[in-house]
């Protein structure tokens, strides 16, 4: 039975070997030099294992020129401390050392008042808070009184306006019947006056038996001259009834409108009248005709001309 061959123990020293199962040099765990800074030992410790600055960079993922300055000393080129410290341990397990040690040993060499305060990134310069909260109340302060000087410029330009004395309205309660009685009323406006249509005007040429005063009115209903009388002829269709016809006839010497009315508003003839058309009036009593020219339509009694309407509407004497 052959003797189990022990296995080496792991006491944390590094071992390089050729090939073969047997090391060929074993050397103590790397511990930085306490004379001199950290940034100087970290330095040291890396050019004695031979590695360069990219290399640590590659490893620990921190720009190399960050771990120049940890090495310098320059803090003034590092991030805020936290970064800093980050920094540092990083390097420090690149390197194969204690990470929280290494940490420690450089808080201590390069104290802080306050290692959680996060400084900002290099070449950015901050105004302290009291100084940049005492500019802004003042620059408000500013902006208030230009404010209250043009409010008080434009108060004092604008032209003020006397008011006149408001009259004084005495507005008379208004009573509820329901509960004060009947409303109390003045005394009732006079009535508008009514329209009333005017007196109807007497056509002159009809009837011998028709008053004097009617024979000729103040505004005569058809313009009547001294030229010789104008016997009516036919010159297009006559409307109107042969059979119970008056001796009245109105003819058309322009295009117009004619229209017939009796007592209460019956309608007895409505037309449009071409030139030369006629309409022979019925014997009735009250008619009123009503042209839309009356220097178009002419009268006609008897056969004889009586001349020309002188105004739109005028009522038809047609029985004595």
């Amino acid at each position: 039975m052959g003797v189990a061959k022990s296995m080496p123990l792991d006491t944390g020293a590094f071992v390089e070997r050729t090939g073969g199962d047997e090391p060929l040099a074993r050397r103590p765990r790397l511990v930085l030099d306490s004379d001199i800074a950290i940034g100087s030992a970290l330095k040291a410790a890396r050019e004695g294992m031979g590695l360069s600055l990219d290399e640590i960079a590659e490893i620990t993922k921190v720009r190399a020129r960050h771990l120049a300055a940890i090495e310098d000393a320059a803090l003034d080129q590092l991030p805020s401390r936290p970064f800093t410290v980050g920094y540092v341990r990083a390097y420090a397990k690149a390197l194969g050392l204690d990470a929280d040690a290494t940490a420690a040993r450089f808080r201590t060499e390069y104290p802080s008042p306050d290692d959680d305060e996060l400084r900002s990134p290099v070449g950015v310069r901050h105004n302290r808070p009291g100084r940049s909260g005492a500019l802004l109340t003042l620059g408000a302060v500013a902006i208030l009184a230009v404010v209250g000087w043009n409010i008080v410029l434009h108060a004092t330009a604008r032209p003020t306006h006397k008011r006149g004395p408001v009259p004084h309205v005495v507005v008379a309660p208004r009573t509820n019947a329901a509960v004060d009685g009947p409303y109390s009323l003045n005394a009732p406006l006079p009535a508008p006056p009514e329209a009333t249509a005017p007196a109807p005007y007497v056509t002159p040429v009809v009837g011998a038996n028709a008053p004097a005063n009617a024979i000729n009115p103040p505004a005569a209903a058809v313009s009547v001259s001294n030229a010789p009388a104008t016997p009516f002829v036919a010159a297009g269709a006559i409307y109107g009834p042969s059979a119970g016809a008056s001796n009245l006839i109105i003819q058309a010497k322009k295009s117009i409108s004619l229209e017939v009315r009796g007592p209460g508003g019956v309608v007895y003839f409505a037309r449009q009248l071409a030139a030369g058309e006629a309409y022979r009036v019925p014997a009735l009593p009250g008619l009123t005709a009503e042209v839309s020219n009356p220097a178009s339509a002419e009268l006609f009694e008897g056969g004889v001309s009586k001349g020309v309407f002188s105004q739109p509407q005028m009522p038809l004497r047609t029985v004595g």
